[in-house]
């Protein structure tokens, strides 16, 4: 049984999951919550209720903590620091950085060589937001540099909507080209200080911006599937990732494969690895943190994950025998809010 305690960011359901794979290790685990109630709450050692400002809390998480590691992007740069000051943080607060913004994300992104992300503007007022909508054919979307997940902070742009937007506070935001693609994909990467292993590239299928299913393993030829992984590695490299990488990628018309988003952390679409490989990502976050050793994730089944979204978890009820269900034990069900998932296994 290990003494030592892994800090856990955030008590979300991948919170939850990163707990869960951390208790079959003997590896103890500490939450800091802004929310009384979260979904990793029955499943941590302790928990601290606490936010950026609370300066004492926050010395008590990173004293309590033999490593941190985070379960979202969107934490204060201030908290990153000051854990990395004292304390090992997977992934490092530079990544974190990187990733939890869209606009230095994207510019991150294409200063790598043969990665492209979708074209894109600086968006700071309305004249940026009509030049750069111009210069898009008006094909476009307009989203916050920060903050934004499951559809939330974007907002689509045409000609006849354009005015809308005049007289709103533009700050800090980004116009990206809207694309026509044929899939969309991601690969998960799991890298330590000396080697590298990645989940196969998986299908997925959004609906207004959020997730709902992820099927195993993407129906892709070699040539994508090769390039998919070969571009994920070599952004998760440059980052000099110590951690899980989820990389979100479009494949065109054309079969360009052009990077969506960044998430260095366990990611949704990498909840089937839980139930269709020997080490799922949470199994591998956890090895990397405590042993710095990768795991070969060994898939030996095909599946589709299912997100069970809003409403939907209170009618949730299938017919189907090959499957198994997750609840996220949300307080509140609310509209397009991730309350569970579950798996069908072919």
């Amino acid at each position: 049984m290990s003494n030592k305690t892994l800090g856990i960011i955030g008590g979300g359901q991948l919170g939850m999951f990163i707990c869960i794979a951390a208790r079959k290790v003997g590896l103890k685990t500490l939450v800091y919550s802004e929310e009384e109630d979260f979904s990793a709450k029955k499943f941590c050692d302790k928990h601290i209720i606490g936010n950026i400002k609370g300066k004492e809390k926050i010395e008590k998480f990173i004293k309590d903590s033999d490593f941190c590691t985070v379960e979202t992007e969107n934490i204060h740069k201030d908290f990153l620091r000051m854990i990395e000051k004292r304390k090992n943080l997977f992934p490092s607060s530079y990544i974190i950085e990187i990733s939890q913004n869209r606009l230095i994300e994207k510019k991150f992104l294409n200063s790598l060589k043969d990665i492209e992300t979708a074209k894109f503007f600086e968006v700071n007022n309305f004249k940026d937001l009509k030049e750069s909508a111009e210069s898009l054919n008006y094909n476009c979307i307009l989203k916050t540099q920060e903050l934004g997940y499951d559809g939330k902070g974007q907002a689509s742009i045409r000609k006849e909507n354009l005015y809308q937007f005049e007289n709103q506070i533009l700050q800090n935001c980004i116009v990206e080209e809207k694309i026509n693609f044929k899939l969309e994909i991601s690969v998960i990467v799991a890298r330590n200080s000396s080697n590298t292993i990645v989940y196969p590239p998986v299908k997925n299928i959004h609906k207004e911006s959020i997730l709902r299913k992820t099927i195993f393993p993407a129906k892709i030829d070699n040539h994508l599937k090769h390039s998919a992984v070969e571009k994920a590695i070599y952004i998760s490299e440059n980052l000099n990732l110590n951690g899980i990488l989820a990389v979100e990628m479009f494949i065109t018309n054309k079969d360009q494969i052009l990077i969506n988003e960044l998430a260095p952390r366990p990611h949704n679409s990498g909840h089937w690895t839980m139930d269709a490989c020997k080490f799922s990502q949470f199994d591998n976050l956890v090895s990397i943190i405590n042993n710095n050793e990768v795991l070969e994730p060994e898939p030996y089944r095909d599946c589709k994950m299912i997100n069970i979204i809003g409403e939907d978890y209170i009618s949730f009820n299938t017919i189907e025998k090959n499957f198994r269900a997750y609840d996220y034990f949300k307080k509140n069900v609310k509209s397009n809010r991730k309350m569970g998932h579950y798996v069908l296994f072919e």
